[in-house]
């Protein structure tokens, strides 16, 4: 067996897998990708090519241990897959040193695994009913078509959460889990104290000051 290989908690055998910057991003385990934390991503095909939870071409696993993208390539789409139940990772391996991707590719997982910095997310958000709007000053404003009508608060940014502190209401302190982020939109999933809501995307005001990327608008599963 691969020495990178280990055991989940399951039982079953993973093989981890890194970001070309040598930093642990995830593993497959029956072929199902999932990050770090063991939350699913995708799967590999027969032919060791990696498709996102959508649908989407993802790039295809070379070296055993790391995903690639060619940046020629047309977009492809499959099937969703059934998600998995989400996996219990196995022990994290060390970092491995920095390799260049080869020429003309890139590495999907950096897009993908991309997590915001607090001033990546100041000024407004929007969704087709709700608008969001993150301060500087730490305040954020809220509003929603009727009956949910609007809101004010407080909110910070706590790792891959962000965390908004509403007044007056009967459940001030709200999670939501950033599932990925590309400056134009992020995708986010509310972790209510009775469960966890579906995936939902907020989409930059194309009017803002910064910069706005490329964002991939197929729907989450």
């Amino acid at each position: 067996m691969d020495r990178l290989q280990s055991w989940c908690s399951t039982g079953g055998p993973c093989s981890v897998v890194f970001k070309w910057s040598g930093v642990y991003a995830g593993f497959f385990q029956d072929n199902h990708l999932f990050d770090r934390n063991g939350r699913y991503l995708g799967w590999r095909d027969g032919r060791g090519e990696v498709w996102k939870y959508d649908g989407s071409w993802l790039g295809r696993v070379v070296d055993e241990h790391y995903l690639i993208r060619d940046l020629r390539a047309l977009p492809q789409r499959r099937t969703p897959q059934v998600p998995p139940v989400p996996a219990q990772p196995p022990q994290a391996p060390p970092p491995r040193v920095a390799r260049v991707p080869w020429p003309q590719c890139r590495d999907p997982l950096e897009d993908l695994l991309r997590l915001p910095a607090t001033a990546e997310l100041l000024g407004v958000w929007e969704a087709v009913a709700e608008r969001l709007c993150l301060n500087a000053d730490g305040s954020f404003q809220w509003s929603a078509t009727e009956p949910a009508g609007s809101a004010i608060g407080t909110w910070e940014l706590r790792g891959s959460e962000l965390r908004l502190y509403w007044e007056g209401v009967e459940e001030p302190e709200r999670c939501y889990a950033v599932i990925e982020f590309s400056g134009a939109a992020m995708l986010l999933r509310w972790l209510r104290k009775t469960g966890r809501s579906l995936p939902f995307w907020l989409y930059r005001r194309p009017d803002h000051n910064g910069p706005v990327d490329h964002v991939d608008e197929s729907p989450a599963t």
